[in-house]
């Protein structure tokens, strides 16, 4: 009996892998989502560290966007580590990852096949299309809810800080802003016009 789960897991994958590799997207260059997100105006929050400011965050989550090409209709499925089992009411052995910014389904978004938190109030597939102002919203939303357990809010929906390791992944931790986003700044800079000889 044990071994026709696995198997019907590996079906149910296969079946999304295929209904999201339908999906339209895009794939952006490094400046583009670096702009979308500096017009979004994220804000630090105290759970990230002191010493992280917005341009740190930004050259994070760029950073880790490189993981999926910076396409928009990337889908990515991850074994699930035994902890997040217990806290999804070990609802199955992987873990999908939606779009630019590679969002976990079970806390950001309804994908329809297991139980989520939901916390952005969207659909899986709302973050895998060409659009990617929704899925700005929504990591903006999942960052937002990174909070120790509220004391005084219990109805408030709260992710654990252990969250932010899935948005601020350690390979990342390193990059200085000014020499990741160094092409985007020259591309950006107004040409000096050459003075004229005589």
């Amino acid at each position: 009996m044990k071994s026709v789960l696995p198997v019907k897991m590996l079906a149910v994958l296969a079946l999304v892998l295929l209904v999201f590799s339908a999906t339209e997207g895009r794939v952006l260059s490094k400046c583009e989502l670096k702009a979308q997100l500096d017009a979004a105006q994220f804000q630090v929050i105290r759970a990230m560290g002191e010493k992280m400011t917005v341009d740190d965050l930004i050259a994070r989550i760029v950073c880790k966007a490189n993981g999926s090409g910076f396409n928009t209709s990337f889908v990515k499925a991850i074994a699930a580590k035994p902890k997040e089992n217990e806290a999804f009411n070990k609802t199955g052995a992987f873990r999908q990852m939606y779009g630019v910014f590679q969002l976990s389904g079970q806390p950001a978004c309804d994908s329809g096949m297991m139980p989520s938190l939901n916390v952005c109030n969207m659909s899986c597939s709302a973050l895998i299309d060409d659009d990617i102002s929704d899925d700005i919203t929504c990591l903006k939303t999942v960052i937002g809810s990174i909070k120790p357990k509220p004391k005084n809010k219990p109805l408030e929906i709260t992710l654990p800080l252990a969250t932010l390791n899935t948005i601020l992944v350690p390979e990342c931790h390193f990059v200085v802003p000014s020499r990741y986003f160094a092409e985007c700044l020259t591309a950006t800079l107004p040409t000096a016009a050459t003075p004229e000889m005589n």
